[in-house]
């Protein structure tokens, strides 16, 4: 299921919007419109102006707009940041919670790390600095009065965003600032999991926050009040910090392990000629549902899998052939023997591919494969093996 589309590209990275960040974008046009000067310490909102609806839900349309962007340059500091230590970025996602760089892979190296983390923060700060200067030369003439809330507005959130995001709770900025300093004195998974438990203590602070007093109602409106977006994003955090938990440790326990030592080498090939009912019987003799398709001469052609095989009515399996359903090979689905054997899993989760070839020698011979369930069992004996 699509859960989000591109919206355009900025120095080449794709920019994503999720579906929830709907809900976040038409939350503020219909906030600022209509929330009342009265209501509030500070005169956000366009409420109690002398404005028709028409005017003030425009402004608040471009408040939202200015919103997405300060988001976005967030994300894009974090992000060139990163490509200047080499680190290659697939997207940035922009959910109702904020943003997300997705990154090939996140720098061990602690002074790396905490430099690419604090950029985003810095950003709003900067932003924030910005739109507050703004604010301050506009509010004294009535005629921008519109304008100078609205740019005051986001000014406050983007200060407000750089504050929360630099509370050490990982895996927000400031949790990744303090696992790189925690790194600088143990491991990286060590580093990781003390963060993660930080993070996870905050999350549970959040969700009594926001069933009791809300913080950040008693900075805008002088009172507490609950807030019920508070337990989701402690939700969300715990959920985001448990699961990098678990992929830094699966990591872990493939540094130092090859291609070579997971791939298979039996029963790895079937020809591109053969019917669907034959290749269903090879599976059931071999115990095994996925191949690499080869032609006559042994050159690699593609990639056969039960799920592909499903697909077919049984009726015309006996007619059709591993080559009329066979995903094409692309030279992107192989790697050399030699390679890390977390660079197969990086390839795996990140185009969504469940086998790859390995390769051997400048011809690129085919020597085996490499599944994610070969993948799975060898990282579960490791786990088995392992102690914590």
């Amino acid at each position: 299921m699509q859960t989000s589309i591109q919206v355009g590209k900025f120095f080449g990275i794709p920019i994503r919007l999720h579906f929830t960040f709907l809900f976040i974008f038409f939350a503020i046009i219909f906030t600022f419109a209509s929330w009342e000067p009265a209501q509030t310490r500070i005169p956000l909102g366009l409420g109690g102006l002398e404005l028709s609806p028409l005017v003030r839900y425009s402004l608040s349309f471009i408040a939202a707009i200015l919103f997405f962007f300060t988001l976005l340059l967030h994300e894009l500091a974090h992000s060139i940041v990163a490509m200047r230590f080499g680190t290659k970025i697939h997207s940035i996602t922009l959910f109702f919670f904020g943003g997300l760089a997705m990154m090939e892979d996140i720098p061990r190296n602690p002074a790396k790390e905490w430099r690419i983390a604090i950029a985003g923060p810095l950003m709003s700060l900067a932003l924030g600095g910005l739109l507050l200067s703004v604010y301050m030369a506009l509010r004294t003439l009535s005629i921008y009065r519109p304008i100078a809330i609205l740019v005051m507005t986001i000014g406050i959130f983007n200060v407000m965003l750089a504050a929360f995001n630099l509370l050490p709770a990982f895996p927000m900025d400031g949790g990744r600032i303090l696992r790189a300093l925690l790194a600088s004195r143990m491991s990286f998974l060590k580093a990781t999991r003390r963060a993660a438990l930080i993070g996870k203590i905050f999350a549970f602070i959040l969700v009594i926050l926001g069933f009791t007093r809300d913080p950040f109602s008693f900075i805008l409106t002088g009172r507490w009040e609950m807030n019920f977006w508070l337990p989701l994003l402690a939700i969300f955090l715990f959920m985001a910090a448990a699961e990098e938990e678990r992929a830094t440790a699966t990591f872990a326990l493939l540094d130092g392990v090859k291609v070579r030592n997971v791939m298979r080498t039996e029963g790895t090939t079937v020809p591109e000629n053969i019917t669907l009912t034959e290749l269903v019987n090879a599976m059931l003799v071999n115990k095994t549902t996925e191949y690499a398709v080869v032609d006559a001469n042994g050159n690699l052609r593609g990639f056969i899998t039960l799920e592909s095989v499903k697909k077919i009515p049984i009726l015309q399996r006996d007619v059709m052939r591993v080559s009329d359903v066979m995903i094409q090979y692309d030279p992107v689905d192989a790697l050399p023997g030699d390679a890390p054997a977390s660079e197969a899993l990086k390839r795996m989760l990140r185009d969504r591919k469940g086998i790859l070839a390995v390769i051997e020698g400048a011809g690129g011979e085919l020597i085996g494969i490499v599944t994610r369930k070969d993948l799975s069992f060898y990282l579960e004996m490791l786990r088995g093996s392992t102690p914590e």
